[in-house]
Order: C-alpha cells, then sequence, then structure tokens
C-alpha cells in the first residue's frame, strides 16, 4: 500500500508483488531489472530498504506463511471498542475473548478426519493437479530429474530440496517434488514438516485461559497489600479524546479514499 500511495502506478505495484512471491534469486533479479526500466525511483527505494526484509527470495530466515506480527494486528482490530473501558474491565473482555478462541479453533482442530490442515490440504491438491503433467527421471535413489515444460527441475528426496526453491522454503512438497513421490509410491505425508500437520494445530489451543476470581478470593501477601500505588498525575487535553488512530503520510484520510473525477481510478484526485 505505501509504493501503490506513493508512486500510484498499477504497473509499479505489480511488478513488486511478483517480485516478492518469487523463489529463485535469478527470476527475482529479472523482474527487478524489469522495474528499473519502467520505474527508477520505485527501484532505488526498494534496494535501499533491502530485499532480504522484504523478498522471499533474499529473506535470511523462514519466515514467511507462519507465524508473523500480524497477529498482533488482529488483537488490536478485535479490541479497538474494548479500549476504552477500565482496565479491569478489558483485561476480563480479553480473558473471555481468549476462552472462546481457544475452545472453538480447539473444538475446530479435533473435528479434522485429515492429517495437515485445510490450507496445507488445499494447498497441495492444488500442486498435485499442476504436477500430473510432469515427467520424471530417476538419476540415483534420491535425486531425480523432473520435466517441467520447457523446463527442467531436479528434485533430492533426502535432502527434501528441489531447485525450484519451493520445497525448502514452503516445507511442504513443491509440484516437482510431489510428482517424484507419486513415481516412487512414497507417501507425502512424511515429506511435510510438523507445522502444517493435524497436531501442531491442536497443539497450538491446547492450553487452557482460566478465569480470574472474585477479588475476595485472592491470597495477597502482606507485603504487596501494604503498598499504596497512586495513579501518575495526568492532565487531560481540550477536546474530546481520540477514538481513531491518525493517519500517516502517504495514507488514505477517509474509507473511500481520493478518486480522480476524471480517470476514476482510486488514489488521487483530478
Amino acid at each position: 500500500m505505501n509504493l501503490k500511495n506513493t508512486f500510484k502506478r498499477e504497473d509499479v505495484t505489480g511488478i513488486f508483488k511478483r517480485a516478492y512471491k518469487i523463489y529463485r534469486e535469478s527470476e527475482f533479479n529479472e523482474e527487478m531489472s524489469e522495474l528499473m526500466r519502467v520505474h527508477p525511483n520505485a527501484y532505488n527505494d526498494l534496494m535501499t530498504i533491502g530485499p532480504a526484509r522484504w523478498s522471499r527470495a533474499y529473506s535470511p530466515v523462514r519466515r514467511y506463511f507462519m507465524t508473523t506480527s500480524n497477529i498482533a494486528e488482529c488483537i488490536n482490530s478485535c479490541l479497538r471498542h474494548a479500549r476504552q473501558f477500565p482496565v479491569t474491565v478489558l483485561i476480563e473482555y480479553i480473558c473471555d475473548m481468549m476462552q472462546k478462541w481457544f475452545h472453538d479453533r480447539r473444538t475446530f482442530a479435533d473435528s479434522l478426519h485429515i492429517q495437515l490442515t485445510p490450507w496445507a490440504t488445499k494447498y497441495l491438491t492444488e500442486r498435485n493437479e499442476e504436477s500430473n503433467f510432469y515427467t520424471v527421471r530417476p538419476i540415483d535413489w534420491n535425486e531425480f530429474k523432473v520435466k517441467d515444460g520447457a523446463k527442467d527441475r531436479l528434485v533430492n528426496l533426502l535432502d527434501r530440496t528441489c531447485t525450484c526453491r519451493e520445497f525448502e522454503i514452503d516445507l511442504l512438497p513443491c509440484a516437482h517434488a510431489l510428482a517424484t513421490l507419486r513415481a516412487c509410491k512414497r507417501p507425502f505425508i512424511d515429506f511435510c514438516s510438523h507445522y502444517y500437520k493435524k497436531s501442531s494445530l491442536v497443539g497450538a489451543y491446547a492450553g487452557v485461559i482460566r478465569p480470574v476470581s472474585h477479588m475476595s478470593d485472592w491470597e495477597i501477601p502482606d507485603e504487596i497489600s501494604s503498598l499504596v500505588v497512586h495513579p501518575p498525575e495526568w492532565m487531560s487535553q481540550a477536546g474530546r479524546p481520540c477514538k481513531v488512530r491518525k493517519k500517516l503520510k502517504g495514507e488514505f484520510r477517509s474509507r473511500k479514499g481520493k478518486t480522480c473525477s476524471i480517470c476514476k481510478q482510486a488514489g488521487h484526485n483530478r
């Protein structure tokens, strides 16, 4: 969104979306060369940030499609109205919300009759349909050559790698690996990471969120109860408190955003 709001060009955002999803460094460099030709300023800004921070091909750690900071944004969105409550009420609200989340997701995970999570199952199904047109040629017991149209890929089942780099980055068999496993008559589930298995999903919500008992049942030590804590000195500002986050520079100021009356495109005015 920052790139789209700054440069306001669909071709720039299109090249960027293709570049950050690419697995191979050579293909990434081709897309960035195209961006350099189309818009040098956008290319310089992205390279200044560093491809290791936003691209899949140059990422030094396995961070995408796993647990990321998006959970913080999710919780902030769920608590946007509850933040107006007193602290004690807010804590009770968070406790009730977590109890419901854990119960619903734990029940859903226990009811699954598949070995992988629904997302991983759908993902592998799409890859398996794609692999039906591949030709597999064995090199030795672990290495196989897979004919992918005009391209040749090398799959190593021992190292769980493929020259397309999807196998080692996603920790799931790529389409070339699925074609190889089908030719070898080996179960694909053995080559999937435990992150995508049902047992990991169940274990993620195995914890129990206990409710907070009434204050009359609390056991507070004397050295704690004798402490007197006063609220910090605070002076309220004039006017009504702001309940909506202030937009940063480059963000849309309204929910609908700016719309040009000439070209009817969003992101700018006439």
